[in-house]
């Protein structure tokens, strides 16, 4: 493993994992966008996609608490991901977002190189995020207490996406509600896998064999 700087604050990094696998998976990981949540926990899944042959990139960002909010880590997500497109000229770039995670990896999906995102248990409609005050209302925290900025952070409002997306999401999720990724499938004609007797973790754990096809699989939308 080795670390890449893609900007000057101290969380502008990107640890990279390369194998000669033509495709890349890059996680971004989630905790409703706080600073207390770090790329971290998704440590052991990345050694996980590593061991089934697949490079893996994981991308950290400013998050609430350090200069996080609106739009700066979406900014820091997508400088991140156009890193790991420079690292990786012509491999086939694929976006894995757990959570908060989910949410930025979608409104990334127009990053040039990117072929594809996977969202687990993914944030993907904000509005209806707010509406549940999902973590203590941290959609409101996420965009420093200025609503007005919610339609412009929302992935529900940029569909159809530019490139395939599946929804992976678990009906144990006691995180965040299922019923999220219903609403951006329904909306966006994504991909919607439900996983049965899953909770919000388990889809980025190693041993996550649905993640995995997902990743390679060249699907992601109704036709």
């Amino acid at each position: 493993m080795r670390t890449a700087v893609y900007g000057e604050h101290a969380d502008n990094l990107v640890d990279v994992w390369d194998t000669d696998s033509d495709t890349v998976a890059v996680l971004v990981h989630g905790g409703y966008w706080r600073v207390r949540y770090d790329r971290s926990y998704l440590a052991p899944f990345a050694e996980y996609l590593l061991a089934q042959g697949l490079s893996v990139a994981s991308v950290e960002y400013r998050r609430i608490g350090n200069g996080g909010e609106w739009p700066v880590l979406h900014e820091d997500v997508n400088a991140g991901v156009d890193k790991v497109v420079e690292l990786f000229p012509g491999k086939r770039i694929v976006l894995v977002g757990h959570s908060a995670g989910g949410h930025l990896a979608l409104l990334a999906a127009d990053r040039p190189g990117v072929a594809k995102v996977v969202a687990c248990g993914g944030l993907c409609d904000l509005a209806r995020a707010h509406e549940l005050g999902l973590s203590a209302n941290a959609v409101t925290e996420l965009l420093g207490g200025d609503l007005g900025r919610l339609a412009e952070a929302d992935p529900m409002n940029r569909v159809p996406p530019p490139v395939p997306v599946t929804l992976l999401h678990g009906d144990d999720d006691t995180h965040v509600p299922l019923e999220l990724s219903r609403r951006y499938a329904d909306k966006s004609g994504a991909e919607l896998v439900v996983l049965p007797g899953i909770g919000h973790f388990e889809p980025v754990e190693p041993g996550a064999a649905a993640t995995v096809r997902a990743i390679r699989s060249e699907q992601g939308q109704r036709r």
